[in-house]
């Protein structure tokens, strides 16, 4: 993951993060390494709680290991590390 403008998500405010992260959608793959969709949709949990609660999720984001899913369907990771990149970006906003 990197910082800095996002492709995926260009010039929306940080006051709409929870939004960002509640309508994500990913790619799913089947025939090329993804991350596991469970582990990547608890993570999305953890990200909206964090922000109703008003704690960090700078933290969360940097934590995030995700194990590939092999011989099922995934995310594509591009899009995965795109959504935690723009939530990074707009968490030190």
């Amino acid at each position: 993951m990197t910082g800095g403008p996002n492709r995926y998500y260009p010039g929306r405010d940080s006051h709409g993060l929870h939004v960002v992260i509640r309508d994500a959608r990913f790619t799913p793959v089947r025939f090329a390494l993804g991350y596991d969709m469970r582990q990547v949709d608890d993570l999305l949990d953890r990200l909206v709680e964090a922000l109703d609660a008003g704690r960090p999720v700078r933290p969360l984001v940097e934590a995030a290991t995700f194990d590939d899913a092999r011989w099922r369907e995934g995310y594509r990771k591009v899009d995965v590390d795109a959504l935690l990149a723009e939530v990074a970006r707009r968490a030190d906003a």
